[in-house]
């Protein structure tokens, strides 16, 4: 059985929401990334969002701190614009000699007036699906 863990950073709760619906699918509990890993995984479910066309730097010092720890990365996202992380997490990941996995959740998230009401209950079961099938995968 691998070692799956979940944490999220997040300023608006809406990576909370991911990360929350990707583990109770999972038999986990979502942890902020602000508490680190116990211990090594071999797949992190990293719920995230994108802040003034950046990753949160809270984010950033998880991965240079537990990175190495964190088997493959999974990306779990939401934005505004309903576009992926992906890009940035994966210079993160370079620069650490992280693995991120090629496969990625991606949803908006509600800012201001753009995305309102979103991640919705849709969006929250497609998560939870998304980390039932890729955990499998494992």
């Amino acid at each position: 059985m691998p070692r799956i863990a979940v944490r999220y950073c997040t300023r608006t709760g809406h990576s909370k929401q991911l990360a929350e619906s990707v583990a109770a699918a999972l038999g986990l509990e979502a942890k902020d990334v602000a508490e680190g890993l116990e211990e090594p995984v071999d797949q992190l479910y990293l719920c995230n969002g994108m802040y003034a066309a950046r990753l949160d730097g809270q984010l950033l010092e998880f991965l240079e701190k537990y990175g190495k720890d964190a088997g493959e990365i999974v990306n779990v996202c939401s934005t505004a614009s309903g576009r992926s992380t992906r890009k940035a997490l994966q210079k993160a990941c370079e620069a650490g000699g992280l693995d991120l996995s090629e496969r990625e959740f991606v949803c908006k998230g509600a800012f201001h007036f753009l995305a309102k009401g979103h991640p919705d209950d849709g969006d929250l079961r497609a998560a939870a699906n998304f980390a039932v099938i890729t955990a499998r995968k494992r």
